[in-house]
């Protein structure tokens, strides 16, 4: 089992990079640079260097923010727009279009354009999942506003 992980794992290019990796990385490059005996090798180890410092700059952006919390997040955000998509998408637009809008709604051929009653427990989780989205974003952006 861990070999699949490692093997899997190393075909994610930086999956395990640290920010110290990458720091020694540019500094061997740094060197490479200064031995660099004509033109084409500085400007291939200058490059380098600039591709390694903006990996190094977007990792210590990221830093601050954790992968599986993101992940979480995001799977959280997906069921609570499955089932709006599907109350307002596929119940009614869909089925409107195919005659199961209304009392017509009720024939059997239009079962699947019915969902089941959401009670208000399943209602807050969704109402929570979207209102923390649009806080969250807005806070983003007021504090992007604010620091410039």
């Amino acid at each position: 089992m861990l070999g699949l992980f490692t093997t899997v794992a190393g075909l994610i290019p930086g999956l395990f990079s640290t920010v110290n990796g990458i720091t020694n990385a540019i500094t061997n490059e740094k060197i490479k640079l200064a031995q660099s005996q004509n033109e084409s090798d500085r400007i291939a180890a200058q490059e380098r260097i600039a591709s390694l410092q903006a990996k190094q700059a977007i990792m210590i952006a990221e830093s601050g923010n954790s992968k599986i919390n993101a992940i979480i997040r995001a799977g959280f955000g997906l069921v609570a727009l499955s089932i709006v998509a599907k109350l307002l998408f596929w119940d009614k637009v869909i089925g409107s279009f195919v005659g199961c809008a209304g009392e017509a709604g009720h024939a059997l051929a239009c079962a699947s354009y019915n969902t089941d009653p959401i009670d208000s427990s399943q209602w807050a989780v969704v109402t929570a999942a979207i209102g923390f989205y649009f806080v969250y974003e807005g806070a983003i952006n007021a504090t992007r506003i604010i620091k410039s």
